[in-house]
């Protein structure tokens, strides 16, 4: 399969990655927030394409039937999470130096960056790849060029999305976290409709 005609499947894979990254970025946009995930969306769009490639017609069909929905309701619920943690907290800069000052003796929300909710984020993210790679093996496609090329793409968009969610948090603050929160749990519902 030629570039470019792996790029525009690549970029159509990866606006997940972005838009979820730019809600996340708003609020965790540090260098380490930044490389987890760029490397767990590449990650995981540089995996699930091989694995639906791997899986067989019937497990990419039913995966697509149900993923949807767990997708859909694991992006929502972080989002709504995120809504929560945005709005019970306190703004800007005073949180970050409570926060660090009195550490788990307030309520610090939890970095969607780690554990599970990475993982969570990252799987309902690349859902939709798994079935592109199904799709891939059917047309007789090499497999590994075109997974590598969605995962670099895809880390190179979470990427800009962190970027752009970093300039909306730092312009509009809390509002820009609660925006964050709310696109996150928009996308998760746009993807019952997708």
């Amino acid at each position: 399969m030629r570039l470019l005609s792996i790029l525009p499947l690549a970029v159509g894979l990866g606006m997940d990655a972005m838009s979820v990254s730019m809600g996340v970025g708003v609020r965790w946009h540090g260098p380490r927030q930044r490389f987890r995930l760029a490397w767990h969306m590449g990650l995981f769009q540089f995996g699930m394409p091989i694995l639906g490639w791997l899986a067989g017609r019937e497990l990419a069909a039913l995966l697509r039937d149900v993923g949807t929905y767990v997708a859909a309701a694991l992006v929502f619920a972080i989002g709504a999470k995120m809504l929560y943690e945005a709005v019970r907290s306190r703004p800007g800069a005073l949180a970050e130096k409570e926060e660090r000052a009195v550490g788990k003796a307030l309520h610090v929300p939890r970095d969607p960056t780690r554990g599970w909710s990475l993982v969570a984020l990252s799987l309902a993210t690349s859902l939709d790849a798994l079935v592109a790679g199904f799709s891939l093996g059917l047309k007789g496609h090499a497999i590994w060029t075109a997974s590598l090329i969605i995962g670099l793409v895809a880390a190179a968009m979470a990427l800009a999305g962190v970027a752009v969610g970093k300039r909306l948090g730092r312009r509009f603050g809390r509002w820009a976290e609660v925006f964050g929160a709310v696109v996150l749990m928009a996308l998760g519902v746009s993807f019952l409709w997708v």
